[in-house]
């Protein structure tokens, strides 16, 4: 008769398991399923063993002598009475020992989780007033932007602190941060009256970090809270563009893309040019090599300039390959040579003799020392050509290191004039993810198509919006420089009030829309779209009741200027009128 118990036992203890791995991110949950399921099994066990034949006496004896044992005071001499004569007797009594000895750890783990709940609601209820930043977990970056936040009116909370993380302890003293052993998705936000929240992901896990801010966003789109979700991964942003995000401001932050724009911004690849040729090297061409690529491309759109871009690297046909089978018509529609060499061979001095004018160069190799010495080489090299003084970049992340390439001299005092760009301390200052001023006018470039949307909930709908918006404002500077030409002074108040009164001239302003539309093209390249047919357009616009298919890349306007008349006749939607306006508020834009 024991067999059965036993079977009905094992049963229960493994649904109960199984239902509580799906709780594996919220402790309280977790363990009173643990709880419940091995309640009900002890009670199952315990059954046959108590005395009387009246089953709803033996059932409430069972239950009494199962809460006992969470509380750790049960009578074993009822167990002892057992006579072991066979193997199911000892796995049936085996199983309640088992339950004597995990029921009361179990119920002293779950009243230590409910204290730790406790105790973070008297932590939180004292910064109620405040400006609350949290961070899903304390490394190195994440610290830096706190570091960077601080102020008297500013709570930093960093939850997932384990006592592994002590080397963090006296910089976050300094800051007077609090220490969290929840993870963030298990905090309680509800009750907090601030209406000023932020919250930062930056879990080292791709499907975590997902994971987490979709069960954010599920818990608590009823608030006002903003949400920087820091990750390159593509697919999360398309399965977090088709979310309903509710009042919360997502913006997805890929560190490389923000650096890389920063970089463009800073040091304009229009720099030490010859007659009027963007001339581009590309050393490496990994992630960082090919967002620059991409990123060039259509920075490098200039009135009265051309622009070639030249990547070399050990492994740059295959690059190629992926890049055509990604951003096919990126390829196809602009000037790219692809050299295949290792850098650290003879070749490549044979490779670059046969360049010209280069005025800018990236070296983002994979090892940052092998990264420097060649920075170093190509300095060395266009001294000796004697041509030209490109503008060097290369990636270094550890923060001396960098500040150090930034200070380089050789042994008479001239500086190797080498930018190192890349930092921790670059990137997470918050300077490139909230505060810079490229972020502020990529603001005030979706106010200028939507000037509705004062809340900004458009903006954060799909972070397309803020990378579109953001390409805008960055070629901002490079606009001006175009029509200014010597007149341009790097003064940004002298610079767009000269601009503003330049585009008043009808043939200034013609020039501008052309160019805008061709930099569009080539940013709309560089993300992947493709060139929609009419028949395209019309199929899925009965479909979705919108001109541009998201999913699968394509855009009727990918064509030359003068073709896109024809295009808006035949789809019914204006696309010329938006770059002369947006181009009319450039002034607006620029402002703080």
């Amino acid at each position: 008769m024991q067999i059965i118990y036993v079977i009905i036992a094992i049963i229960t203890i493994t649904i109960t398991i199984i239902k509580a791995k799906k709780y594996t991110y919220d402790a309280k949950k977790s363990i009173s399923m643990l709880l419940t399921g091995m309640a009900i099994t002890l009670t199952v066990l315990v059954f046959p063993l108590a005395e009387g034949n009246n089953p709803i006496a033996k059932l409430v004896y069972s239950i009494i002598y199962s809460a006992q044992t969470i509380i750790i005071s049960e009578d074993v001499s009822l167990i002892t009475s057992v006579e072991l004569q066979n193997i199911i007797d000892i796995v049936y009594v085996g199983i309640i020992y088992i339950l004597f000895l995990a029921m009361p750890l179990l119920t002293v783990s779950f009243l230590l989780s409910i204290l730790n709940d406790f105790s973070t609601k008297i932590k939180l209820m004292f910064i109620q007033k405040r400006k609350i930043i949290i961070f899903s977990n304390l490394n190195e970056k994440s610290l830096t932007i706190a570091e960077n936040q601080k102020d008297k009116n500013t709570a930093i909370i960093f939850a997932n602190y384990t006592k592994e993380e002590v080397d963090y302890n006296k910089r976050l003293n300094t800051i007077k941060a609090l220490k969290i052993k929840e993870e963030i998705e298990n905090i309680e936000f509800k009750h907090i009256k601030n209406k000023e929240i932020t919250i930062y992901i930056m879990l080292e896990n791709e499907e975590k970090k997902l994971n987490t801010t979709l069960e954010l966003i599920e818990k608590y789109k009823n608030l006002n809270i903003k949400i920087y979700l820091i990750t390159s991964n593509e697919i999360s942003e398309n399965i977090l563009d088709s979310v309903d995000k509710g009042e919360i401001k997502l913006e997805i932050v890929d560190e490389i893309e923000r650096t890389v724009c920063e970089v463009l911004q800073e040091k304009p690849i229009y720099l030490n040019t010859i007659n009027n040729e963007i001339s581009v090297l590309i050393v490496g061409g990994g992630k960082v090599g090919q967002e620059f690529l991409k990123a060039i491309t259509w920075c490098g759109q200039i009135i009265g300039y051309t622009l070639k871009i030249t990547l070399i690297d050990i492994k740059a046909d295959s690059i190629k390959e992926e890049l055509m089978l990604n951003y096919p018509e990126l390829i196809q529609n602009y000037n790219y040579e692809f050299i295949q060499v290792d850098v650290n061979s003879i070749k490549l001095e044979e490779k670059l003799q046969k360049l010209n004018n280069i005025n800018y160069i990236i070296v983002t190799l994979n090892d940052e020392e092998q990264s420097l010495k060649q920075a170093m080489f190509l300095r060395r090299y266009f001294i000796n050509k004697n041509d030209t003084r490109p503008i060097i970049n290369i990636w270094i992340e550890n923060n001396l290191k960098n500040e150090q390439v930034n200070k380089l001299i050789n042994e008479k005092g001239n500086s190797y004039d080498i930018h190192a760009f890349g930092s921790i301390n670059q990137m997470y200052n918050t300077t490139p993810i909230i505060n810079s001023k490229l972020e502020k006018m990529t603001k005030n470039v979706h106010l200028s198509y939507s000037p509705q949307d004062t809340e900004l909930k458009e903006f954060y709908k799909k972070n397309y919006n803020i990378k579109s918006s953001r390409a805008f404002a960055l070629h901002i500077k490079y606009k001006i420089y175009s029509i200014l030409k010597e007149k341009y002074t790097g003064k940004e108040e002298i610079d767009k009030k000269l601009f503003e009164q330049y585009i008043k001239e009808e043939a200034i302003m013609n020039k501008l829309i052309i160019n805008e539309h061709n930099r569009w093209m080539a940013y709309m390249r560089s993300i992947g779209f493709k060139k929609a047919t009419i028949e395209d357009v019309q199929k899925y616009k009965t479909q979705t009741n919108h001109h541009v298919n998201f999913l699968g890349k394509l855009h009727p306007a990918l064509v030359e200027y003068d073709q896109l008349k024809e295009v808006e006749q035949k789809i019914g939607v204006p696309l010329q009128s938006k770059d002369r306006m947006i181009l009319c508020n450039i002034g607006k834009i620029m402002k703080e």
